[in-house]
């Protein structure tokens, strides 16, 4: 019998991480729209697992990003994916106070809780290495 050939192995194992990320994708979408019904005077219940349904897509996709296997162990490669979060984060807390919409308040939620989230999966990352 012959073995698989690495390039089937790497297009499979590219196509598995994009689906993975399209369904995260879905179900962080989702979420958000379960938050906004905060703004409904009768759906507002609804919201409590959207946010949570949010938190949990922002802590998973977190972990990913600085956990992701080229050169995790690597401090330079680890302070700039946790820079890149730390950008994101900011722009994710400041953009909805700036442009005061109440359908982007969730975003500070997430935004702040990516910026705890990564400098906790760092300092964790550096004890290990």
């Amino acid at each position: 019998m012959s073995k698989p050939s690495a390039a089937g192995r790497t297009g499979t194992g590219r196509r598995s991480a994009a689906r993975s990320v399209g369904i995260w994708g879905v179900v962080g979408l989702g979420s958000y729209g379960l938050t906004l019904t905060l703004v409904s005077d009768t759906f507002f219940w609804f919201a409590i697992p959207g946010m949570l349904g949010l938190l949990t897509v922002v802590v998973i996709a977190t972990q990913a990003v600085l956990t992701r296997a080229p050169g995790s162990g690597d401090l330079r490669v680890l302070l700039k994916r946790y820079a890149a979060i730390v950008l994101v984060s900011a722009v994710l807390v400041a953009v909805p106070l700036v442009v005061d919409v109440r359908y982007a308040y969730p975003l500070i939620g997430v935004g702040m809780l990516a910026f705890l989230v990564g400098g906790k999966v760092l300092v964790e990352q550096r004890r290990r290495g």
